[in-house]
């Protein structure tokens, strides 16, 4: 179970990264960003939706430096289990009321959201999930891990994650032309 752990770490970790640099890391993909959160929540408050934007970033930053350090891997799955059942609800009932909202989550986009992303999500949700049970469900005996083993679950994990990011890419290949 150790090894499904490291996998899960590697998983959701490198996804959030990549999704919290793809927002910061120009003024226009963070404005983008923001006006995305914004048209996901419409129904929230102008002042609480202002927080959204910066608040969705730190707790993606905050989930991977946690899930970086495996004493407190169980702290950052929980925080990615909190935003990805927001970032869920959101994109589902955008999905279910047929609003074209992009979700800019990975930086500027203009593919809306759709079933698609909520199979990104769903499968990002499982491995936080799954790593929430296995870090508090290990008890607090240290098992030596094979290198092997490791490596192993290090490739899948990264593996994982680079599909994840890569699915919109991927499925835009297999779209019928226009």
């Amino acid at each position: 179970m150790e090894y499904v752990l490291v996998c899960c770490r590697l998983l959701v970790g490198v996804v959030f990264v990549v999704s919290a640099v793809g927002k910061i890391r120009t003024r226009g993909a963070y404005a983008s960003f923001r006006a995305a959160a914004g048209e996901l929540a419409p129904r929230l408050p102008p002042a609480t939706r202002a927080l959204v934007p910066p608040a969705v970033v730190a707790g993606e930053l905050a989930a991977a430096v946690l899930l970086a350090v495996p004493s407190t891997a169980g702290a950052g799955f929980a925080i990615a289990v909190v935003l990805l059942a927001a970032f869920t609800v959101a994109i589902a009932t955008a999905v279910r009321l047929r609003r074209h909202v992009v979700c800019n989550c990975f930086g500027p986009s203009s593919t809306p959201v759709g079933p698609g992303r909520l199979v990104h999500n769903g499968v990002l949700l499982v491995a936080s999930l799954a790593g929430v049970v296995l870090s508090f469900g290990t008890g607090s005996a240290s098992v030596a891990l094979e290198p092997a083993g490791v490596t192993a679950a290090a490739v899948i994990g990264v593996t994982g994650a680079a599909l994840v990011l890569l699915a919109e890419d991927i499925t835009e290949l297999f779209r019928p032309l226009a």
